[in-house]
């Protein structure tokens, strides 16, 4: 389950709060959230960190009692979208045995994002194959090959 989407919930900060366009509710998880998380640990849930601010990616992966997942995100370092995961980031994965996922889908989007054009350029027609693989590929040299993943945003939206 992923803990937000394009607003904050009662449980979680998103990703607009790291563009400033959202206020950070709580600062990561509210008390809420760190409820919300122990018991998707209990029962075996995935978290799903794809959506979330990058104090709620941090607060996350300190807390969580099993590998968490980015669904459908890719590298930052390739495509500064906030939606997109830091470096330092992928290092924590690492330690909490989690995947980061580098692309089709999300801010690094195969389809229509990846490469990261510069704001105002036009989106690609067809973007190059390899354009996701270098999402991988980063992943797999900051977080190593078992952090790999390749996730969809699979919502319908063409």
């Amino acid at each position: 389950m992923t803990l937000t989407h394009s607003c904050n919930t009662p449980w979680a900060d998103n990703w607009l709060v790291d563009t400033g366009d959202e206020p950070a509710l709580h600062h990561g998880l509210s008390p809420f959230g760190k409820t919300v998380l122990e018991e998707m640990n209990r029962l075996g849930m995935i978290v799903d960190l794809a959506h979330v601010s990058l104090e709620t990616m941090k607060v996350v992966l300190r807390l969580s009692k099993a590998p968490v997942i980015f669904s459908h995100s890719s590298a930052y370092s390739l495509c500064p979208h906030r939606r997109n995961v830091p470096d330092d980031v992928l290092r924590m994965v690492v330690s909490a045995g989690g995947t980061a996922v580098g692309g089709p889908g999300g801010a690094g989007g195969w389809r229509c994002r990846v490469p990261c054009p510069p704001p105002r350029a036009p989106r690609p027609a067809h973007p190059s194959p390899s354009a996701p693989a270098d999402h991988m590929d980063h992943v797999k040299k900051v977080a190593g090959a078992q952090s790999v993943g390749f996730g969809g945003d699979y919502d319908g939206v063409t």
